[in-house]
């Protein structure tokens, strides 16, 4: 009998361990989905919706990727399209970036939101210049030349989670669109910025003349290109 107790006590104590290690590795998954305060909230049934006064937003487009989609196979594609999402996620984990999400060939993320900067600003364009850098140390591993076009503008977004399946943390407002409006007007392998991101980062960061923009669905807009 006291073997028989034994024995039940061990395994109640085994299925335990390995709850608690199914529990982690949920809470892992989770927590690589959704910032951490964000799971939490969820968890308590809270309608999730931020306001932030000031984030920088960046917009990281591949460029030409379309006609690498006509002369590459689908398999190929898809492993230069990760390779590029890497360099991005470990340059954004440097930096303290976060991730929002990608976008087709896209990747956009933001500065100032969840994770705390001194100068978001700043902080967003060294990640896009580490980018850079790092894609340029790439190539010869990759086999393949990749260009890519970065714009930065930093404002007011609305931040919060919508809907109930494949949740994620997303943003919105006229600060995301004018970033990715932004980005379209950079020359390759660069960096462009908006007006509200150069008064911000003018005191850490080179930027070089600016220039007018015309910009599909905004107008002329006075942006700055970063120096290498």
């Amino acid at each position: 009998a006291n073997f028989a107790i034994l024995s039940k006590s061990k395994e109640v104590w085994l299925a335990g361990r390995e709850l608690e290690a199914q529990k982690a590795q949920t809470e892992r998954l989770l927590f690589n989905v959704l910032p951490e305060a964000v799971a939490e909230r969820l968890r308590k049934g809270d309608t999730v919706a931020d306001a932030f006064s000031e984030v920088s937003v960046i917009f990281v487009d591949l460029v030409g990727f379309s006609k690498l989609s006509r002369t590459l196979s689908p398999r190929h594609l898809v492993e230069i399209l990760n390779s590029f999402f890497l360099i991005a996620d470990k340059c954004a984990g440097q930096l303290g970036i976060e991730k929002v999400k990608t976008i087709g060939d896209a990747y956009l993320a933001v500065a100032g939101a969840t994770l705390s900067h001194a100068n978001c600003a700043a902080d967003a364009i060294r990640f896009g210049q580490t980018i850079l850098t790092d894609l340029e140390k790439a190539q010869e591993t990759l086999g393949i030349e990749l260009q890519v076009r970065i714009g930065i503008h930093t404002g007011a977004v609305v931040g919060g989670v919508i809907g109930s399946a494949r949740m994620a943390y997303d943003y919105w407002g006229d600060t995301v669109n004018l970033a990715s409006r932004i980005q379209t007007a950079a020359d390759p392998n660069s960096v462009l910025v908006s007006e509200s991101t150069f008064y911000r980062a003018q005191n850490e960061i080179s930027f070089a003349p600016p220039r007018i923009e015309l910009l599909k669905g905004i107008g002329e807009t006075k942006v700055y290109p970063v120096v290498a």
